[in-house]
């Protein structure tokens, strides 16, 4: 039986968040993701270890079969999401807990892990998005 995309979200966003929280592996992380800004070979080092402790260990254990182009666009989802909670410590994203901040992130995971969804037109956008 496979399991349902959202699931997935939802295990790759938590387990990456308690990565990057982690007491262990939270200094590195943040230099990494800090480092990327000025070095792109830092920012390399960082995306090898979201893929290596996070992503593989949670594709490898799901049954979902998805593109690898999908995972790297999940990849730099949850890479931006650790320059904004952890580097620039935009609120109120930096305070939330995990456990609010994971369902919050796992509907754009599921979208990039699924596929495209449907997108409304620009002009049915309020002028207040631009």
């Amino acid at each position: 039986m496979e399991e349902p995309e959202g699931d997935l979200a939802e295990r790759l966003v938590r387990r990456f968040l308690l990565v990057c929280e982690n007491p262990r592996t939270r200094a590195r992380a943040v230099r990494l993701v800090e480092g990327s800004v000025a070095d792109a070979g830092a920012g390399r080092r960082f995306y090898a270890l979201v893929n290596r402790l996070v992503l593989l260990p949670v594709l490898r254990t799901s049954r979902v079969r998805t593109s690898a182009v999908r995972v790297e666009v999940v990849g730099a989802q949850l890479i931006g999401v650790a320059m904004l909670r952890y580097v620039l410590e935009v609120e109120p994203i930096a305070s939330l807990d995990v456990d609010e901040l994971v369902p919050l992130l796992a509907p754009p995971l599921r979208a990039a892990l699924r596929g495209p969804a449907p997108v409304a037109p620009v002009a049915a956008l309020p002028a207040t998005a631009w």
